[in-house]
């Protein structure tokens, strides 16, 4: 784990939804794998006092990219950043994804800000069914963004505007009208609401996965209690036993 400074090389707005951050550290990229994050405090002062985590969206060498949406004071504070400004970035964090996948097709669900962890997932594994769920075409990733995913996007929009009308858990169920449940795997990222729902899916078809869930993370290591997760084992922090959680080790509701 390494705690450094680093300068930005860009911080821009990709569409209507996403901002993407780009810095370099050929510490912070060394051995990163899908599904880890970073820690970053967001201003020079202690204000905001508490850090934000983010996951890592793509590598390219010693170039760190981060997918981010605004979604309160912090992310807002970082979007006024600019080129040159320096950030405090901890990382890399947590457990990532399961890269090998015994036999099994390997579906990916996505929303909000579990998007950018499964592009990453997804460049770097072949996937049979990336899905992905905004609220309307406003929100749907530019091509050039998703030109090296190793398999097919499939979008569900809630106003209907592009791809499927609705959530994107209707473009699972469409999969599994198909597919036969045991050889299907699911990693899904994004909004609580989308992954419980992707969850109770997957329970009701006993359809195996993992889950990264997205829980307030102060400290990134494990110290302030602050992303506890109800699992098989007890109350665990995700910062350090995820953020990725297989599904048959979550208890109740995500």
């Amino acid at each position: 784990m390494i705690d450094q400074v680093v300068a930005i090389l860009e911080n821009r707005k990709v569409n209507e939804k996403y901002f993407k951050l780009a810095f370099r550290s050929r510490e912070l990229a060394r051995g990163v794998l899908p599904g880890q994050f970073v820690n970053i405090q967001i201003q020079p002062s202690l204000d905001p006092f508490l850090r934000r985590p983010f996951s890592y969206y793509r590598i390219t060498g010693d170039k760190i990219e981060i997918l981010y949406e605004i979604l309160g004071r912090g992310t807002a504070l970082l979007a006024s950043r600019v080129k040159g400004d320096t950030l405090k970035v901890m990382g890399p964090l947590g457990k990532p994804f399961t890269a090998a996948l015994k036999c099994k097709k390997r579906v990916l669900v996505a929303g909000g800000v579990g998007v950018p962890p499964l592009i990453f997932l997804a460049e770097k594994n072949p996937v049979d069914y990336f899905l992905i769920g905004t609220k309307s075409k406003k929100e749907v990733m530019p091509k050039k963004e998703l030109a090296k995913v190793k398999g097919r996007v499939f979008y569900s929009t809630n106003d209907g505007s592009y791809g499927k009308k609705g959530y994107v858990t209707a473009l699972l169920e469409e999969i599994l009208k198909k597919e036969k449940p045991e050889n299907l795997y699911i990693q899904t990222c994004g909004p609580e609401i989308m992954m419980q729902a992707v969850l109770d899916i997957a329970r009701r078809c006993d359809i195996e996965g993992e889950a990264s869930l997205d829980k307030p993370m102060a400290c990134g290591v494990g110290a302030c209690l602050g992303c506890m997760v109800k699992t098989d084992q007890g109350w665990l922090p995700s910062c350090t036993h995820g953020p990725v959680f297989k599904f048959e080790k979550l208890v109740g509701q995500i």
